[in-house]
């Protein structure tokens, strides 16, 4: 199967959330149908949804990946399980959260999952590490970039290391 170009947002605000998002990137690098892995900087965003948490951790990753997009995100719940999560209050704190936030050019709108992810368009949190590492000729970058303008200043972001 030929690879995909995917993002995956990546975020924490459990334990120790930087440790955690630099050992699940460190998962995804290394499987064997996944190559390419890049991380943006690490960003440290106030939680979105309404419920009361600490601040996040979150970053973008953009990996090369001969799985498809149910695959890998099978993956991505496999590791949720490594690292912990529990899924009990929506938008509540987590150990670690993975969404595919665009595979490829598809789409995909099933039961199990959304492509473009649903809320992309919606969070900072995901839009500007998504920009840092986005390639140039990206049908998405531009829709990307509008988004990121219209939410800039509502929403806390704040850009805190460089993933080498």
């Amino acid at each position: 199967m030929p690879e995909t170009i995917a993002y995956i947002g990546i975020g924490s605000n459990m334990g120790k959330s930087e440790d955690i998002v630099a050992s699940a990137i460190k998962d995804l690098q290394n499987h064997p149908e996944i190559t390419g892995v890049k991380s943006s900087s690490y960003y440290l965003t106030d939680p979105v949804g309404g419920v009361e948490q600490d601040q996040f951790i979150n970053a973008v990753i953009k990996i090369d990946t001969s799985l498809d997009a149910h695959e890998l995100l099978n993956f991505l719940h496999e590791l949720e399980i490594k690292y912990k999560r529990v899924r009990t209050v929506r938008w509540g704190p987590r150990t670690l959260d993975l969404d595919i936030e665009l595979f490829g050019d598809e789409i995909i709108h099933d039961s199990e999952l959304d492509v473009p992810h649903a809320e992309m368009f919606n969070r900072l949190f995901v839009l500007i590490p998504l920009l840092e590492i986005i390639d140039a000729d990206n049908p998405y970058k531009k829709r990307i970039q509008a988004a990121a303008d219209k939410l800039n200043g509502q929403q806390y972001i704040v850009k805190i290391a460089k993933e080498a």
